[in-house]
């Protein structure tokens, strides 16, 4: 059995900037983002020929003989990219639900893809994981979507991702000292607001308006640069990160009418009100996890007050591992 561990990510500047209808009409687009130690798990094993060709598990269940009849989108065309016909056992477990924000589908297609790879007996790099990731749900599932959530699965790490009119993107991880790789990170406190829901319907009135929207997206992608710069100073301010991130969400939400609703804001207040010094929801918006900055001392009490509305806290810490695999023989 073949078992691939894939991290999910927090996006913290320049999202949306990564979708192609922007970086193809303006050079290019910038997103800084990190995995985090929440992942999900994929395990291919080769069917025994006593059950169906195709045995998929995972928030359904799925037995079927014919490719074509495979209602999982991205294992249907995964399987159909790289050409594999064995009859397969597939099955997931996640860390945190679907459609939160945290680029689910592309960690898990990441995963599934480098679980494959294997499977075949090939090994191919990480960015090349993320670029076959991308144009399966971008260009063969046709999904409104940006590509840095596959490259943030498959590279792990805190980067700058530059995405290039000419469709090659870089990654620069980010030159921060232990110290203030350390402060940064004690400083974030995620909430699980327990909505989920379809990106895809925000995604598409985002991408709509990406011509009109072309200002504002393009001071959220210097945004990016500006908070690599912050983070990489050689005494890090909490008090920056936190100010640039509330800036950020004020134009995040001017993208598209669903990203946030008065509960989301009401939330934040109350966050900002108790404490916190910025933050964000994360993915397309409109529930999902709100990522918060603030001092450690505070997030006790954040905890306590977000409580009493009903949103829980979901402990994390930044990851610097991609896309890996355990092989179970």
């Amino acid at each position: 059995m073949i078992v691939s561990k894939t991290p999910l990510r927090i996006s913290f500047a320049g999202g949306g900037t990564d979708i192609r209808s922007y970086y193809k009409h303006n050079k290019f687009g910038a997103v800084l983002s990190s995995s985090i130690d929440s992942y999900i798990y994929v395990s291919v094993k080769k069917q025994n020929s006593l059950f169906e060709k195709y045995r998929l598990n995972y928030s359904q269940t799925e037995l079927v003989d014919d490719l074509e009849n495979i209602e999982n989108p991205i294992i249907r065309e995964s399987l159909r990219y790289l050409e594999i016909d064995d009859s397969l056992y597939i099955s997931t477990i996640a860390d945190a639900p679907a459609s939160t924000g945290l680029g689910s589908s592309s960690s898990f297609c990441v995963g599934l893809l480098n679980a494959l790879y294997k499977f075949k007996g090939e090994t191919v790099s990480p960015h090349r994981l993320a670029e076959d990731a991308a144009h399966i749900e971008c260009d063969v599932l046709r999904r409104p979507m940006g590509k840095q959530d596959h490259y943030a699965a498959a590279l792990g790490g805190l980067n700058y991702f530059c995405f290039h009119d000419d469709e090659t993107v870089t990654a620069s991880p980010l030159n921060i000292s232990h110290k203030n790789l350390k402060k940064f990170n004690d400083s974030l406190i995620m909430f699980w607001t327990g909505i989920t829901r379809p990106s895809e319907s925000i995604l598409e009135e985002q991408v709509n308006k990406n011509k009109e929207n072309t200002d504002v997206l393009n001071i959220m992608k210097n945004q990016a640069q500006e908070l690599s710069k912050i983070l990489t100073e050689v005494e890090l301010s909490l008090g920056k990160v936190g100010d640039l991130l509330n800036k950020g969400w004020e134009y995040k939400k001017k993208l598209a009418s669903k990203i946030s609703n008065r509960s989301i804001d009401d939330w934040y207040t109350k966050a900002l009100n108790h404490g916190a010094l910025g933050g964000k929801i994360s993915g397309a918006g409109g529930g999902g996890f709100f990522t918060l900055v603030a001092q450690p001392s505070i997030h006790k009490k954040l905890c306590y007050e977000l409580g009493k509305v009903g949103l829980s806290h979901h402990s994390i810490k930044l990851d610097s591992s991609g896309s890996i695999i355990n092989e179970i023989k």
